[in-house]
């Protein structure tokens, strides 16, 4: 029966004095002060992981930047073998290569030789083929690159080197030998 159980529970709870009535029950108090003390716990928990989830994402980022770098190389680099292709001068195509690029190369970076495809000893005659490779370094800079610095270590890079190749529809006087 419900009233024997609330009589025996209602029993063994002590009375409290009216001093107490605002108190909370000793088991309680307990609970209340154990999970004030987690609060604590939690936060300095936190701040020990968040740097390294930080440093986790920026490498993400970084990364994901130096892919984006490399598809634009690579564009950069076959407009090149195309360009080279239909016969533009060595210069014209490092030149055309360069604003395709979108500034990450120079002329410097850039090579441009002709493969003697027909064996007559010369390249650049009609159906030998266009080499055009670019040579550019990324280094990781978003957060990778500076949070390795701070801690001594050195930053990273990669170094990409797309090339592409493509046959001769035009002939070309003063090519380079590959």
């Amino acid at each position: 029966d419900t009233r024997s159980v609330i009589a025996r529970f209602s029993s063994s709870v002590p009375s409290r004095s009216a001093g107490e009535a605002g108190r909370l029950t000793p088991v309680l108090e307990a609970a209340r002060t154990a999970r004030r003390r987690e609060t604590g716990q939690a936060l300095i928990e936190f701040a020990f992981l968040m740097p390294i989830l930080l440093a986790f994402i920026l490498v993400i980022v970084d990364f994901g930047i130096a892919v984006d770098r490399r598809l634009v190389l690579q564009h950069s680099v076959r407009e090149g073998a195309r360009r080279a292709a239909v016969g533009a001068s060595v210069n014209e195509t490092k030149t055309y290569m360069v604003e395709q690029s979108q500034g990450l190369l120079d002329l410097t970076d850039i090579t441009v030789c002709y493969i003697d495809r027909t064996s007559n000893g010369f390249g650049g005659d009609q159906l030998d083929g266009a080499r055009v490779t670019a040579n550019y370094t990324y280094e990781f800079s978003v957060g990778g690159g500076e949070m390795l610095t701070a801690i001594g270590v050195p930053v990273p890079s990669i170094n990409m080197s797309p090339s592409a190749e493509s046959a001769m529809d035009r002939a070309v006087t003063a090519a380079p030998p590959c």
